[in-house]
């Protein structure tokens, strides 16, 4: 949502793609569709986002297997990439001279102007279980760290989902919820709440005010 959020402003078009620890190469370059009862692969979003110049979301990355990951890092570092279907991603600049005018040779995938990746990506280590992806690919991304909200926007951001719960109540959920937080960094519980988990209790006693 943040990441949506920061595109819509800046009114840039984007593509969303979700790893998963079943994703393989082809995977990220190809998606099927059923189409009158046939399988028909097409242009997954990464490649849709090379040829349209889109910004490439690219969801649960730490998901992926090191291998995948590794493709965005040489999209990211090299701009190069090949397909399985004999197509070249390439930038601009490092179009061979004996291709011809961009677009005539269709064994490259020129990267459109205005290609961009946001990558986002659990911390590594429990419970998360997936690759260390600052460890792999850090080294050509822009890290951010998405910390927890502060308290102010915590409330602004839970009375968005429940208007009807009392002040007394989303009090109460910050001070259980600060208070696990503290004991998940003190190493005494093992799962990181996270503010996700905050605004489902909120949905709830907005759904059911009598539990």
């Amino acid at each position: 949502k943040l990441a949506d959020r920061f595109l819509g402003l800046l009114r840039i078009e984007r593509e969303y793609l979700q790893l998963h620890r079943d994703t393989t190469v082809q995977s990220l370059t190809l998606q099927p569709s059923l189409q009158g009862g046939v399988v028909v692969f097409e242009d997954s979003p990464l490649v849709c986002a090379v040829k349209h110049g889109r910004v490439l979301v690219v969801d649960e990355a730490d998901k992926a297997p090191v291998e995948v990951v590794c493709i965005l890092k040489g999209l990211a570092e090299d701009g190069e990439f090949s397909l399985s279907d004999g197509r070249t991603i390439v930038r601009r600049d490092r179009l061979p001279s004996a291709s011809g005018s961009i677009g005539e040779d269709q064994r490259y995938l020129p990267m459109a102007d205005g290609f961009r990746m946001i990558i986002l990506a659990n911390r590594p280590g429990f419970p998360f279980l997936g690759n260390d992806f600052y460890r792999e690919c850090g080294d050509v991304f822009a890290s951010h760290v998405v910390d927890n909200p502060d308290v102010k926007s915590e409330v602004q951001l839970l009375r968005s989902y429940g208007p009807s719960v009392p002040d007394g109540v989303i009090v109460k959920l910050l001070g259980l919820f600060s208070e696990l937080r503290r004991m998940a960094d003190d190493g005494l519980l093992a799962y990181p709440y996270s503010t996700r988990e905050l605004v489902r209790l909120v949905q709830h006693f907005e759904a059911f005010p009598n539990d």
